[in-house]
């Protein structure tokens, strides 16, 4: 069973077919703490959005020609600094990811992260090329993470908090 806060009207319980009703409303209960306070957070990334302005298309193409420019750059940087490889670079617009690395060692970025303070958009580069070294996120993982980019946790934080009034910029 799970639960995913939509926007600030909308709650979606998933249970396995043929679940009672009380299992699922039991479990809603169970998870009321955590429902509140998601729809809070989500309350307070709808009223960054706004306050931020949406995006238009002419915004987006030149926020991805910026990222094409500087997402590269970072990349290049920490992996020197760290000595790992990668393929490729894809950027794009994505709606729910910041990253991800492919088995390959292709890196993929949202170019939303050219709007973040820069410290945020390095912190997901290193997330990233991490994932070249170990592809999970174990203790060993987050370990290199750390010594590469000791101020992660704190940025982590505020993309978990925050990043989600850039997806609702997006029209």
């Amino acid at each position: 069973m799970c639960i995913h806060v939509a926007d600030a009207n909308k709650v979606i319980v998933k249970v396995p077919l043929g679940t009672p009703a009380f299992v699922a409303e039991n479990f809603i209960h169970e998870k009321n703490d955590w429902i509140i306070k998601q729809l809070a957070k989500v309350e307070k990334q709808s009223k960054l959005a706004t306050s931020m302005g949406p995006l238009t298309e002419e915004d987006i193409k030149q926020i991805k020609k910026k990222a094409k420019q500087v997402i590269p750059q970072r990349v290049e940087h920490y992996a020197k600094m760290a000595g790992i490889s990668y393929n490729r670079i894809f950027i794009r617009l994505q709606k729910s990811r910041w990253g991800s690395c492919s088995v390959e060692g292709n890196l993929n970025f949202n170019c939303l992260l050219v709007l973040m303070p820069q410290e945020i958009l390095d912190s997901v580069v290193v997330h990233e090329l991490c994932h070249r070294r170990h592809m999970n996120h174990s203790r060993d993982f987050y370990d290199e993470v750390l010594r590469i980019f000791p101020d992660y946790k704190k940025c982590n934080k505020w993309l978990k908090q925050n990043g989600g009034a850039y997806f609702k910029r997006i029209i």
